[in-house]
């Protein structure tokens, strides 16, 4: 595992096997981490300029753990938070992410949601629902044009209580892409980017690499324009959500090939070039690899360059099946990092036994 001057990295990984083992490795100052109770919860969003918003994605990956899915929704609705953002993958598409009956029940999951909840879409989603992957919906371009037809269409955040998103769609050059959305919160801007796993949908069919093209530009621009939005609000801090791992061949899993051409390349260049400039604490959150994380691993010049790190990015990985957890970030007026993360273990979820 490479690693670099000024990185963090805290993992959750089954050692010995079947036996939940927290390793936290601390290479720098700069970013907390904690267990935190319900009570705490409570009390961070009682101190005036302060919220707390939750991060899950990546789980429900079979019908025997839709209960473990379930009770992250139940411990996430105990908690007092101003949203919940969900960075994709309903499912997996052998267990019916391709389909329609699990997107009913994950909607009206997100809808009963007592805090507003924030969805951005994964591959498992539509990108991966095709023959090979055992989709029994298997036209990825069909599905994605019914994902944001079934998820996207209201200009509210899923949930009880909702909150107002600005989304991209409201821009005639980008009308199809509303699942890009901004919003505001304690001086902080917040966005998704439609970003998936399995290379962004490039690489495998001549139509996908055209949607692919077509996306990652709207992606560029909608990335753009949320730092603008940050710099012309005069926004403490930025927070940029999406589905995908944007680096190659990223661990636990260092064998796994680079796929080229990447689908990735551009926009995690663009993430840096766009970070540095804005100056202040930037948080980048995605799942993907089922890896709970945070790090350093944005580099000036591209992964894998021995240039200094992009020392105010900080990446943010929640956990993904089979731990069925979820991340807490606390933003506090009086903190010049602003943002603080806490992994939220559900005790029902725990693994028990040897």
């Amino acid at each position: 595992m490479q690693t670099h001057p000024g990185m963090i990295r805290i993992m959750l990984l089954p050692q010995p096997p079947r036996r939940l083992v927290a390793i936290a490795c601390v290479l720098a100052a700069g970013v907390g981490a904690s267990v935190i109770s319900h009570a705490q919860t409570a009390a961070t969003n009682d101190k005036a300029g302060t919220f707390a918003f939750g991060l899950f994605g990546d789980l429900g990956y079979s019908a025997a753990e839709e209960p473990l899915m379930a009770n992250v929704l139940d411990d996430l609705n105990r908690a007092r938070l101003s949203f919940v953002v969900h960075v994709g993958d309903l499912g997996s598409p052998r267990a019916g992410s391709c389909t329609q009956e699990l997107w009913a029940r994950r909607l009206a999951q997100f809808q009963a949601s007592a805090n507003p909840l924030i969805y951005t879409p994964g591959d498992n989603d539509w990108t991966d629902c095709r023959a090979q992957q055992g989709a029994p919906e298997a036209d990825p371009l069909e599905r994605l044009v019914k994902l944001r037809a079934f998820f996207f269409a209201s200009e509210q955040s899923f949930g009880r209580r909702t909150i107002a998103l600005t989304r991209q769609s409201n821009t005639p050059q980008f009308d199809k892409y509303r699942e890009n959305a901004r919003w505001d919160l304690g001086g902080t801007t917040f966005l998704t980017l439609h970003v998936v796993g399995s290379n962004n949908g490039r690489g495998r069919t001549s139509d996908g690499d055209a949607e692919f093209a077509e996306r990652n530009s709207a992606d560029l621009a909608w990335l753009h324009a949320g730092f603008e939005h940050a710099v012309r609000n005069a926004s403490r801090a930025i927070v940029i959500m999406q589905q995908a791992n944007i680096f190659p061949a990223f661990p636990p899993f260092p064998g796994d090939p680079k796929q080229e051409p990447s689908g990735f390349t551009e926009l995690r260049n663009a993430v840096a070039k766009e970070a540095a400039e804005f100056g202040k604490p930037t948080v980048v959150v995605h799942g993907d690899s089922h890896y709970f994380r945070i790090d350093k691993p944005f580099m000036r010049r591209g992964a894998g360059s021995n240039e200094p790190v992009v020392e105010n990015v900080t990446r943010v990985e929640p956990f993904g099946s089979p731990f069925h957890h979820w991340v807490m970030v606390t933003a506090d007026a009086d903190d010049p990092n602003v943002f603080t993360f806490h992994q939220r273990l559900v005790p029902a979820n725990m693994v028990q036994g040897k």
